[in-house]
């Protein structure tokens, strides 16, 4: 059972993850090709093991950075609230909640479009909080906005038995 699935209030279903696009990765995969392009270069023996360490560190740097833009991170919408959870080791969990979101908005390049990402915002008024380089943005905002409307729908009948 993930972390998010053990954090369900009752009654809270996941309706939609959202992914992040391949193409976080596009800088460290750079230093990847940079690492073996290394051993393209003409060496000596002296050379071969500076070329084996360089290409080494390069390896290693493309993979802490790669885990770190990944970071773990899950974009979960439920029934109820949008929930960005980060970290592998340390955990970081923000939550909004539907009800209290007014908008949804996508932005994205012409290599966005091309490739299928972009970045979804989500304002609750005073906060909007930005969904980066996420795989077919349109359908993620399209099911917040529905989830938003349910959440709004459903809040409605309450307000009117209170008053």
């Amino acid at each position: 059972m993930s972390y998010i699935e053990k954090n369900l209030m009752d009654g809270e279903q996941i309706i939609y993850e959202a992914r992040q696009h391949w193409m976080i990765y596009w800088k460290p995969f750079l230093l990847l090709l940079i690492a073996i392009g290394l051993f393209a270069i003409p060496t000596t023996d002296v050379t071969l093991i500076m070329q084996i360490c360089m290409s080494l560190v390069l390896l290693a740097v493309a993979g802490f950075w790669a885990l770190n833009i990944y970071g773990g991170r899950k974009y979960i919408l439920t029934n109820r609230r949008l929930i960005l959870k980060r970290g592998i080791v340390k955990r970081q969990s923000t939550d909004l909640i539907l009800r209290r979101c007014e908008g949804v908005s996508i932005a994205q390049s012409i290599f966005g479009r091309m490739l299928g990402y972009g970045t979804v915002t989500v304002s609750t008024g005073e906060v909007a909080n930005e969904f980066n380089l996420i795989e077919h943005p349109v359908e993620f905002a399209t099911h917040i906005n529905q989830q938003i409307v349910n959440a709004t729908a459903n809040q409605q009948p309450d307000q009117n038995r209170n008053t």
